[in-house]
């Protein structure tokens, strides 16, 4: 784990806490100010439980205090409901049920809350300096040629990416259920790929998607890192972020039992589980079975579950 970046969504974690305490008192003195008479219950209600606390081991617990509390408890929600507020209005705030943002579920032993492990992926990406500056509002067609013919389907360049920008936007607003899970950019430098593949990031992060985007060499960087130190969470970002984006796949290095075992693992166990996966790749198809095994593009390449996108024209940046 980057004990750095954990360090910051712990104190993420705090804030957010104190936030929950701030808004708790500022309800509460909204209520009593209102009604009084709330104040003066719930004064009683304290009082009787930390006296019964405090005798705990003195003396016998105060007679009937289960069903006082139950009492004090509906005469509260009767008259929250009557000045007009919810009922569960001073029940205590906050941002994630789950863990009620301690950032750790579970009885015994405490595991990640899915909160946490998003704020990890995101601050993670943030260290990676990876950050999305494209998005589909400013892609602009007319720098793609729009004379010859590219393709199969005799589209030139420009018409191919209006489709393939149109069918990624769509893809974008379904998540995270868009019809195909994985997204696979494959043909040469220069046609797009990467700035379609961020334009889905950045629609992602607009829409509180958790979403991580990487290179694939950050990838192979990440998961020998973990195979050598033991600690996951990193490698668990890769694995459960609901989106998962990896860039110029084919430029990482081939590690012997590293680099294609953990591609194989984290492309199947996402598909598994349902989560969305954009991969882009300056490879042909050829070459990627040459170096990924069959294996690998058997996932890839699966009609039921994947779209391949083949970008086809003239580099951009020789213009």
């Amino acid at each position: 784990m980057n004990n750095q970046v954990f360090q910051q969504v712990l104190n993420a974690l705090a804030q957010r806490r104190h936030q929950d305490e701030r808004e708790e008192e500022r309800r509460r003195l909204e209520v009593i100010a209102q009604c009084p008479r709330i104040g003066q219950l719930m004064d009683a209600r304290r009082e009787a439980v930390m006296k019964s606390v405090y005798s705990a081991f003195a003396a016998p617990a105060e007679e009937n205090l289960a069903e006082k509390v139950a009492q004090w408890n509906a005469d509260i929600k009767a008259l929250l409901i009557r000045g007009g507020f919810p009922q569960d209005y001073l029940d205590p705030v906050f941002t994630c049920p789950l863990c009620e943002d301690t950032g750790y579920t579970g009885e015994g032993k405490k595991e990640l809350c899915t909160c946490a492990r998003a704020l990890y992926a995101g601050l993670l990406e943030k260290e990676s300096s990876f950050e999305s500056q494209q998005d589909f509002a400013h892609f602009d067609l007319s720098v793609f040629p729009a004379d010859v013919p590219v393709d199969k389907k005799g589209r030139t360049q420009r018409e191919q990416l209006r489709v393939f920008r149109d069918y990624c936007e769509a893809f974008a607003d379904a998540l995270p259920h868009p019809d195909k899970k994985t997204l696979l950019f494959y043909g040469g430098s220069g046609l797009g790929k990467t700035y379609l593949l961020r334009c889905i990031h950045e629609r992602a992060r607009e829409r509180d998607i958790a979403s991580l985007c990487v290179t694939a060499n950050q990838l192979i960087r990440t998961a020998r890192k973990a195979m050598f130190s033991r600690e996951q969470e990193e490698m668990d970002a890769l694995f459960e972020t609901e989106l998962l984006l990896i860039d110029d796949l084919g430029t990482e290095p081939l590690i012997e039992n590293v680099t294609v075992e953990e591609l194989f693992n984290i492309i199947n166990e996402r598909q598994n589980a349902g989560l969305c996966t954009v991969i882009s790749t300056n490879l042909s198809l050829e070459n990627l079975q040459s170096r990924y095994t069959e294996r690998v593009i058997s996932r890839l390449l699966n009609r039921q579950t994947c779209q391949s996108l083949h970008f086809e024209g003239v580099d951009i940046r020789r213009l």
